[in-house]
C-alpha cells in the first residue's frame, strides 16, 4: 500500500494537496498538528499534517454502507440538518458537522456556505474534516463529540492537540459558547471597548477563552517579602533535572539587582558537588552570602547567621517523587527552617502523570505553588493548565532558558492561557542582563 503524507499551514491546504495528487477517492488515515521551524522552539509554527493513500483496496475497506450521508443543508434548516450521518452510519450532532465544515472560512473570516450541496467537490472536503474531527475525539477517548458551534472549532482542536484534558476543554467551551450565544450580552475587547456578541471576531473569541483560564485558575503569587522586621524565607522543591539551582539564583539576582534587597542564599544540595559549586558561583558574582548545611543543626545556625537580610531563599537537592525517605529528610529540614513559601518546580517538559506524583508527595513538605521550568523545550503547554486546574496549586513563575537572571517572569494564568492559544511567543523574558551576571551561564544542573 503507497502512503504519502502531506504538511500545510491549514486543514484545507493540506486537503488541496491530497486531492491534487491522489484525486477524490482518497483515503484519509491520520491527521496530525505539527511544530516546524523556529531556533531551539522559539518562533515555531503550526503544520497540519495528512497521511493519506489512494490504493482502491482501502477506498473499497472504507466505503460506507448503503446509502451516502445527504448533504448538509443551511442554518434554516434544522429539520434537514439533523438527518446528516456521519460515515460509520452513526448520527452525528449537527452543530459539530457544521462546525467541521466550515473551521477554514471562518478562522479567515470568510462568511460560510449557504449551501454545501450545491458543490460536490466542497460537501466531499466537508465530510473528509468531519471525519477526522470525529476520528480525534473517539481516539481520545471514545464518547461521542461535544457540541462545539464553528466559531469555536478551531480553538476546540488547539485545546486538545495542546493536550488540555478533555473535561476541562468541554468547560471552556460551554463558557465561551454561552457568552457567544447571548445575543444581549456586552463584552469588552483587549482596550475596554464594549463589543457585540453578535459580531465577534476569531481575535475576541480567543480573548474569551484567555479570560475564562485566568478566572478558571487560582490567583497567581510570585515571591513577596511579608515582614520588613525579619527575613522572608522560601524555599525550592522539587524532582530531580527540573532546573532549581539556576531558578533559585534567577530569583535571587532579581531580588538584588532589580528590586535591591539583601538576599542570603542557604543549600541543603550536599549530594551534588557540582550543584553546590554552581551556586557559589553565582553567589559571588551576585555578592550574597551562601551557607551550606549538611544537619538540622546546621540549618537553624544558618538562619541565626542570615537574621540581618531580607530574603533566604533555600536550595534543595532533587527527590524523585517516589523516594518517600528522602522526602521525609527534606520536610525535617524545612520543619528547622520554618520557611514562609515552598516552590514546588517542575519541568514543563514532564508528563502529566509524572508531574500530578510530584504534587501529590511534595504537598508533604508544604509545597503550595509552583515554577514551571524549561518553556523553551516544551512542546505543549496544556499540561500546565491541567496541574494548576486539578491540583489548585498557585503559580509563581514560568522559566525558559539558562541565563541569570533575565530567563524567568512572574506566572499568570492569563500567560498560561497565552502560550496554549498560541497568542505570544514563549521565550526570554526580554530584558537586559546586568553586568557581570551573564557570566554566570551553565547549560544543566538542577
Amino acid at each position: 500500500m503507497k502512503v504519502q503524507t502531506y504538511q500545510a499551514r491549514s486543514m484545507s491546504d493540506a486537503l488541496a494537496r491530497v486531492k491534487a495528487e491522489l484525486g477524490g477517492g482518497a483515503v484519509i488515515l491520520h491527521t496530525r498538528t505539527i511544530k516546524r521551524g523556529g531556533v531551539l522552539g522559539l518562533g515555531a509554527r503550526n503544520v497540519v499534517e495528512i497521511t493519506a493513500t489512494a490504493d482502491p483496496r482501502v477506498a473499497a475497506r472504507r466505503k460506507p454502507p448503503a446509502q451516502s450521508p445527504p448533504p448538509v443543508e443551511p442554518r434554516d434548516e434544522p429539520a434537514q440538518r439533523d438527518q446528516s450521518s456521519r460515515d460509520d452510519g452513526q448520527s452525528a450532532p449537527p452543530e459539530v458537522a457544521e462546525s467541521a465544515a466550515t473551521a477554514t472560512m471562518v478562522a479567515g473570516g470568510a462568511a460560510p456556505p449557504q449551501s454545501a450541496s450545491a458543490d460536490p467537490a466542497l460537501r466531499e472536503e466537508m465530510s473528509a474534516i468531519r471525519s477526522m474531527v470525529q476520528d480525534l475525539l473517539q481516539r481520545r477517548g471514545g464518547q461521542s463529540p461535544a457540541q462545539v458551534p464553528a466559531e469555536l472549532i478551531e480553538f476546540y482542536t488547539r485545546l486538545i492537540g495542546q493536550e488540555v484534558a478533555e473535561e476541562i476543554v468541554a468547560e471552556l467551551i460551554r463558557g465561551v459558547r454561552g457568552r457567544l450565544g447571548d445575543r444581549r450580552a456586552t463584552y469588552w475587547d483587549t482596550q475596554g471597548r464594549p463589543v457585540a456578541a453578535a459580531s465577534m471576531t476569531p481575535e475576541r473569541i480567543r480573548e474569551e477563552l484567555v479570560h475564562t483560564i485566568d478566572e478558571m485558575l487560582p490567583p497567581a503569587s510570585p515571591l513577596e517579602l511579608v515582614d520588613e522586621n525579619r527575613p522572608t524565607i522560601v524555599a525550592l522543591v522539587g524532582p530531580t533535572g527540573v532546573g532549581k539551582t539556576t531558578t533559585l539564583a534567577k530569583l535571587a539576582a532579581q531580588m538584588k539587582l532589580r528590586e535591591n534587597r539583601r538576599v542570603g542564599l542557604i543549600t541543603i544540595d550536599s549530594y551534588r558537588i557540582a550543584a553546590v559549586e554552581q551556586l557559589k558561583t553565582y553567589a559571588q558574582i551576585l555578592q550574597v552570602p551562601l551557607i551550606p548545611v549538611v544537619t538540622a543543626e546546621d540549618m537553624a545556625d544558618a538562619v541565626k547567621r542570615l537574621a540581618d537580610v531580607d530574603l533566604i531563599l533555600i536550595d534543595s537537592a532533587g527527590r524523585s517523587q517516589r523516594d518517600e525517605p528522602r522526602i521525609a529528610e527534606l520536610g525535617r529540614f524545612l520543619q528547622i527552617a520554618r520557611p514562609d513559601q515552598v516552590h514546588l518546580v517542575l519541568s514543563a517538559t514532564s508528563r502529566e502523570s509524572q508531574l500530578k506524583e510530584a504534587v501529590e508527595r511534595f504537598s508533604a513538605v508544604g509545597a503550595r505553588r509552583v515554577i514551571f521550568t524549561k518553556l523553551d523545550e516544551a512542546v505543549g503547554f496544556g499540561v500546565m493548565l491541567n496541574i494548576l486546574k486539578t491540583a489548585g496549586l498557585r503559580l509563581s513563575y514560568l522559566t525558559a532558558g539558562q541565563s541569570v537572571p533575565d530567563d524567568i517572569e512572574a506566572g499568570s494564568a492569563r500567560r498560561v492561557a497565552e502560550l496554549i492559544l498560541g497568542t505570544v511567543h514563549r521565550g526570554h523574558g526580554g530584558e537586559s542582563t546586568p553586568a557581570g551576571v551573564g557570566a554566570a551561564h551553565h547549560d544543566g544542573g538542577e
